[in-house]
């Protein structure tokens, strides 16, 4: 499992079914979380977690660079 911090956005089952919340707070092996319905919820073991979703970052400013197609003997560019 991946480490969770503050801040994660996670999976979870609790006794009313699975929902979604975000990590505030870690103290002595309990996740002290927000769920994103608005509902409350106590604190969470890190067994009650089912997946953890991490920041990916900002994306590149800059699109990737695709390399041009080059016609061949399996493709011709249809340039019309």
């Amino acid at each position: 499992m991946a480490e969770i911090e503050v801040g994660d956005v996670l999976l979870a089952k609790g006794p009313t079914g699975r929902f979604h919340a975000v990590v505030t707070g870690v103290r002595l092996g309990r996740l002290a979380v927000e769920r994103c319905d608005g509902r409350p919820s106590g604190p969470l073991s890190a067994r009650d977690v089912v997946t953890v979703y991490k920041a990916a970052g900002r994306p590149s400013p800059e699109p990737p660079r695709v390399r041009q197609l080059r016609p061949s003997g399996q493709l011709r560019l249809d340039l019309e």
